[in-house]
Order: structure tokens, then C-alpha cells, then sequence
């Protein structure tokens, strides 16, 4: 199954509806009723606090335990949970660690798909790093989407057309991804996708588009520039890249892409997979799902970080003012 959480979850889970074959279910989860009623189809859960407060992920976390069973039956019975959700506001960053939990413990593979914020959101970086490093302890693998790199390749785009973008690339990747076989794709299979994320460590998503005459190269080094920027490229062991085009996509641009990415990551030795889609337009889009990074760039977004091994690191839990004393479960 896959659950959208907050704002960015429920957008990209909804358009990955339409786009997927090899996800069963879909659930979105959100302290906003907006975001719900955005989507189609699915299960929805509202998770309800006072309006006239600004929210924090650990306030959200208080709001949700009187939800704590209906969150965990949202997960139930499901082998593999895709949890999906924008980190640095108070609902992803709150309520993702917690779901993922709840999902490992009912005995599902759980990969969480952290989009992070924009370089400019400045104020978001503590919580998305404190998110994505508990994301890390709870769950099978991590995949980190970032839109940073994209903000800077589209400068003249309006704020809302570069969050459309960013959503629309990460649905074309994952889509791909979790896609069966079909007269327009050759999928990379769920198992190698599972065993890509799940290698020791972070895994990342970049994705870049061409047109230029060598399309299959620009796009290429352009997703692998964007990992480079957030995470140290040699450490990569396990990659999958996919090649979304029109019908006119040869075999060839899959070898050389095939080809190329190890020397690109500074490592020969990268396992490489890979994915055909013929279900693009005449813009060739590269998507790089990469594996085994030790550590990531947005590590620095924490600066308690080195003192949490010595310290208590519990997820912290409070309520809204004016709701301290209300019983929030028996």
C-alpha cells in the first residue's frame, strides 16, 4: 500500500494512483480537511486540532494518539507500506516517524519517500532533519526526494508550477518504479526496487530531462549532479535508472545510460538495474534511484545530532495549549 501524509504526501500518493499497477491500496492521512478532499478514492483519516495555533510535529504527535488505532489499521494486513510524505512542517515531519512505526510493527517492509524542503525554507531544516534521521531508525529503507536542485534548473517558474513540477517527476519516477510489464514499459520488477532501498543507509531519487541531441548523457549526469550535491556519490553500491520517453526511446540510450552511471558515481563496481518507459514525451527524463549513502547532507539540518546518541532521542509528544489536561487516550 501507499500512504500520502500532509500536503506533498497526498498530492504526489494521488497521482501515483493513477499512474501505478503494483500498489494495492491507498491512504491519506493530514491535519488539514483540504488535503483529503483533493484526492480520489482511498482511505482518509483527519486527524482534528484547533485551527487558531500554529502547529509543531511534536503537538501534531500529541493530537494523533487518541488516532493511534485507526492509523495502525490503516497499515494493517499490508506486506510493503510506501509512506510518503514532505518533511519540515509540522504534519509530515510529525506524524511520518509515527506511522512508520506503527507499520513496522505490524510486521510490514516499510520504505518512507522524504521529500525534503527548498534550500530557501530555511526555517523547515531542523524538523526535516530531525524527521528524515527518525524516518532512518524506523523504517526498511529511506528514499530522499529532493527539489531543491530542480528549483534552481526552472528559476523563471512560479512558486506553485515548480511544486507542480517537482510532484509530477517524483509520480513519472515512482510510477515507473512500481509499474508492471506492458506494451509501453519494461519494468525493473518490485523486488529489485525493495532490494535496492533496502541496502544499509539512504537511498535518493534524482531526476533530470533532455532534449538536446545527447539527451541520454545531459539527463544522466544532470540526476547524478543532483545526489552529489546532498550525499558523497562513491558511497552509492546499488542504483536503478530509468529512461522515460516517447516511442522513439532506443536501446541503445539504455545501454549508454546503463553504461555511464557507475563512472558517473565514481564507482565501477555500482550494481546497476534498469526501467523503459515509453510513456513520456520527446523530452527524455532520467530518474537515478541510488542506495548505500551513509550519510546525507541534510544531516547538518540537525545540530544536536552528534549529542542525540548520548541522550534520550524519544519522539516528543505535547498537545496545543488549552488542551493539556483533555484525555487523549485510556
Amino acid at each position: 500500500m501507499a500512504l500520502g501524509i500532509g500536503s506533498a504526501g497526498a498530492r504526489i500518493v494521488s497521482a501515483l494512483s493513477k499512474e501505478t499497477t503494483l500498489v494495492d491500496r491507498f491512504a491519506y492521512l493530514s491535519c488539514d480537511p483540504a488535503d483529503l478532499e483533493s484526492v480520489d478514492g482511498g482511505e482518509k483519516l483527519l486527524i482534528e486540532g484547533p485551527i487558531d495555533q500554529k502547529l509543531t510535529p511534536a503537538m501534531v504527535r500529541g493530537l494523533s494518539i487518541r488516532y493511534q488505532s485507526e492509523m495502525r489499521r490503516l497499515v494493517e494486513g499490508a506486506k510493503v507500506v510506501f509512506i510518503v510524505a514532505g518533511l519540515g512542517r509540522a504534519t509530515g515531519s510529525g506524524l511520518a516517524p509515527v506511522v512508520a512505526e506503527l507499520a513496522k510493527d505490524s510486521g510490514a517492509d516499510t520504505v518512507s519517500i522524504a521529500v525534503m524542503p527548498f534550500g530557501f525554507e530555511e526555517k523547515l531544516r531542523f524538523y526535516a532533519g530531525l524527521a528524515l534521521r527518525r524516518l532512518r531508525g524506523v523504517s526498511r529503507g529511506v528514499v530522499v526526494v529532493d527539489n531543491d536542485t530542480l528549483l534552481k534548473s526552472t528559476s523563471d517558474a512560479t512558486l506553485k508550477e515548480i511544486y507542480d513540477l517537482a510532484n509530477s517527476e517524483a509520480v513519472t519516477a515512482l510510477g515507473s518504479l512500481l509499474s508492471r510489464q506492458s506494451d509501453d514499459s519494461i519494468p525493473v520488477g518490485l523486488n529489485k526496487v525493495l532490494g535496492t532501498v533496502f541496502e544499509d543507509g539512504y537511498s535518493f531519487l534524482s531526476s533530470a530531462s533532455s532534449g538536446s541531441v545527447d539527451k541520454t548523457e545531459e539527463a544522466l549526469s544532470r540526476a547524478v549532479i543532483g545526489i552529489s550535491k546532498r550525499a558523497e556519490t562513491k558511497e552509492a553500491n546499488h542504483a536503478v535508472v530509468v529512461l522515460t520517453g516517447d516511442s522513439a526511446l532506443r536501446a541503445g540510450e539504455t545501454a549508454t545510460a546503463v553504461k555511464r552511471l557507475g563512472s558517473m558515481f565514481g564507482n565501477g563496481a555500482i550494481d546497476v538495474e534498469y526501467s523503459v518507459s515509453y510513456r513520456g514525451g520527446s523530452q527524455l527524463q532520467v530518474s537515478v534511484l541510488a542506495s548505500g549513502f551513509k550519510a546525507t547532507r541534510y544531516d547538518e539540518y540537525d545540530p544536536l545530532a552528534s549529542l542525540r546518541t548520548v541522550m534520550d532521542d524519544s519522539m516528543e509528544y505535547s498537545l496545543p495549549s488549552g488542551l493539556e489536561g483533555v484525555p487523549s487516550c485510556e
